[in-house]
C-alpha cells in the first residue's frame, strides 16, 4: 500500500526539519511515541546509516518497529525503513523551502509480511490514512506556532 501526502509550512525548512529529526519533538507530533532508543545506547549524530528503535503505543498495546535511517540530507530529505512483525514501512519526507514556507512531501509504502496482515492493513487503511494525515497536522500545527514565537534575523 502507498500513502501520499502534500502540505504547505509556514514555516522555515530548518524549523520544519527539526521536528522530523529531533527525537523529544518528535514525540509532539507523532501520536503514541512514547520511546526512540539507539542500540549502542545514545543518539549517534543523524545521518544515514543510524539505526534506532521506536516504541509506539497503538491501542492497548506498545508496539515496537525497528528502523534505520536510509537517506539524510538536513534540511531537505530524510527517509527510513522501519520494521515490524506485521509489515516493513519505507518513509521519505521531503522538505522544499519556500522563504517563509515549507512544502512538505510525504511518501510512505507499506508492506505487509503475511495475506492476514495484507487484509486487515486494507480493511483499516482508512484508519491508518486518518491518522498519519492528524499527526502531519499537529507538526505543521507545531511548526507554525514555533515559527510566530522566532525573532527574525537581524539585517
Amino acid at each position: 500500500m502507498e500513502i501520499t501526502h502534500h502540505q504547505e509550512i509556514i514555516a522555515p525548512i530548518d524549523l520544519v526539519f527539526s521536528y522530523l529529526n529531533d527525537d523529544e519533538k518528535m514525540k509532539l507530533w507523532m501520536e503514541g511515541l512514547e520511546s526512540v532508543e539507539y542500540p549502542r545506547g545514545k543518539k549517534p549524530e543523524s545521518k544515514a546509516g543510524t539505526k534506532f528503535i521506536h516504541s509506539i503505543k497503538e491501542g492497548l498495546n506498545t508496539q515496537t518497529y525497528k528502523g534505520i535511517i536510509t537517506e539524510y540530507e538536513p534540511p531537505s530529505l530524510l527517509a527510513l525503513k522501519l520494521s515490524h512483525p506485521a509489515h516493513r514501512i519505507k518513509v521519505t519526507y521531503e522538505l522544499t523551502s519556500l522563504g517563509r514556507k515549507t512544502e512538505l512531501d510525504y511518501h510512505c509504502e507499506l508492506e505487509y509480511t503475511s495475506f492476514y496482515y495484507r487484509f486487515m492493513g486494507v480493511l483499516f487503511s482508512w484508519f491508518t490514512k486518518r491518522i498519519l494525515k492528524s499527526q502531519l497536522a499537529k507538526l505543521k500545527q507545531l511548526a507554525e506556532q514555533e515559527s510566530v514565537r522566532r525573532v527574525p534575523p537581524a539585517n
